[in-house]
């Protein structure tokens, strides 16, 4: 409990980047980052700088990103594939992880659906 309550107070004592603004404010109004939601820069890493007067990061060359990054971008294995892989025997542990997880999800959705259903 000691360590959750020295890392929540590390992170309230940072001084954090508010939200930004809604663009159509007041008039003269300087807006930091894109105008429209879902606009995007080519330069900048558009809402990372966290910090307060901090401003956002430079993209960077693909080769200066860690190989695991560009693994996110992937599609997993459903929970269709991973029972048929299952099933012949050949999961990962990392793979049966998720099908355990996709399995509970499911579980606790029906379980919740039949409790609103009575």
């Amino acid at each position: 409990v000691g360590g959750l309550r020295s890392r929540w107070s590390a992170l309230l004592s940072l001084h954090l980047r508010a939200p930004l603004p809604p663009s159509g404010g007041k008039k003269g109004s300087k807006d930091r980052g894109p105008r429209k939601i879902g606009e995007l820069s080519t330069e900048v890493v558009t809402g990372c700088g966290l910090m307060k007067n901090e401003s956002d990061p430079p993209i960077r060359p693909d080769n200066e990103y860690p190989d695991w990054l560009f693994k996110l971008l992937e599609p997993r294995p459903t929970i269709k594939e991973l029972e048929k892989m299952y099933q012949e025997g050949g999961l990962t542990v990392e793979e049966l992880r998720r099908l355990w997880r996709l399995k509970n999800k499911e579980r606790i959705k029906e379980s919740n659906f039949m409790k609103a259903k009575s």
